[in-house]
């Protein structure tokens, strides 16, 4: 008897003890890896980690009680991080590639979005609008000046060459005269004809006035006629067809496959922000990538300014990014087959990728 009460006591101390160490034993806090990739996460105004992907992980975390932080990784170093142990999730615009899935494990995924370029919007020119932006232009009004010009001395110089032989240049003062071969000059060119001129020198120049003047009507023409044929193309770019044509910007990612199969000249930027301001720039044609990230971008930074053509390829799935094996995947996807079919899910769509 005494030896069951010794047992049964040395038993429950052991259990007090394990009890007291268990409680004592602080919660391990996971490192979540996030890096700019709007909408899925970015820094708000307050410089707080926002986004779809953060939300649905903040939602993940309270669901299962996982003490956590955020740790800011690069994108192109985050699947590497994850693999080596570093970090233990990827909370950001992380798609679901063959690449990746070698070295780590995907969540089930929470969001599926076509490919898209983006282009900035040209405003909708008529041919009036396009003819007033010519008449308006320097350029115009330097070939107006050149063109007044070139009367002033064709008319001076046929004055001067015939006003001694030729009646029609003679006048109560030299003025009357220069004005008639101002009229003459004027008339050749419309077309218009007026009296040949009498000297050898007047016929020389009458002869290189009408050439000049065939030459100045087909450049004039020339000119505006490209004028409205720029304007009214307008982009480069109505479809995917397009892009072998043009130079485009893409961050790393699935984008780099695709545009090297469809031998499109592409920069890859080190991210979305700095995709766009080489797009606002001039600097590349157009931006490939996600149509939720562009979807945002042209809501926010640039509201109304860009076009969005959707691309008919394979859908991006987006999913969190665990480590190979890692004991969390089960639990992760519980919450967020749980979490992706509620109301509150529907609302944060809506608050980051609305357009």
């Amino acid at each position: 008897m005494k030896i069951a009460a010794i047992f049964c006591c040395t038993v429950l101390c052991i259990i007090l003890m394990s009890s007291q160490l268990y409680a004592e034993q602080p919660a391990v806090k996971l490192k979540v890896g996030v890096y700019e990739s709007a909408p899925f996460a970015y820094r708000d105004e307050l410089g707080k980690w926002t986004g779809v992907t953060v939300d649905l992980w903040e939602a993940i975390a309270k669901d299962k009680r996982y003490d956590f932080e955020f740790v800011e990784v690069s994108r192109k170093e985050a699947v590497s991080r994850l693999a080596s142990g570093d970090i233990d999730i990827i909370a950001a615009a992380l798609p679901v590639t063959l690449e990746n899935e070698i070295l780590i494990d995907f969540s089930v995924p929470y969001y599926a979005a076509n490919m898209a370029i983006a282009i900035i919007k040209k405003p909708i020119v008529t041919i009036e609008g396009a003819v007033a932006r010519v008449l308006f232009s320097w350029q115009f009004w330097a070939f107006v000046v050149c063109l007044v010009l070139a009367f002033t001395l064709i008319a001076f110089l046929m004055w001067y060459f015939e006003s001694r032989e030729n009646p029609e240049y003679h006048g109560p003062t030299k003025v009357h005269g220069i004005a008639y071969s101002i009229y003459w000059a004027v008339a050749m060119m419309t077309g218009a004809g007026e009296k040949a001129p009498k000297t050898l020198q007047g016929r020389i120049i009458a002869i290189t006035w009408l050439i000049g003047a065939f030459l100045i009507a087909g450049v004039f023409t020339a000119c505006i006629t490209t004028v409205l044929n720029v304007e009214s193309l307008g982009h480069k770019i109505s479809s995917e067809r397009d892009l072998p044509n043009v130079y485009v910007a893409i961050t790393h990612g699935p984008c780099e496959k695709l545009l090297n199969e469809m031998n499109v000249r592409y920069m890859v930027c080190a991210d979305k922000k700095e995709c766009f301001s080489m797009l606002e720039k001039g600097r590349v044609d157009a931006v490939v990538g996600g149509e939720p990230y562009i979807k945002h971008y042209a809501a926010t930074e640039f509201k109304g300014r860009l076009d969005i053509i959707p691309m008919d390829y394979d859908e991006l799935l987006y999913s969190i990014g665990l480590r190979s094996k890692s004991e969390l995947t089960e639990d992760v996807n519980r919450a967020i087959l749980k979490i992706t079919s509620t109301y509150a899910w529907a609302e944060i769509l809506e608050r980051y990728l609305k357009h």
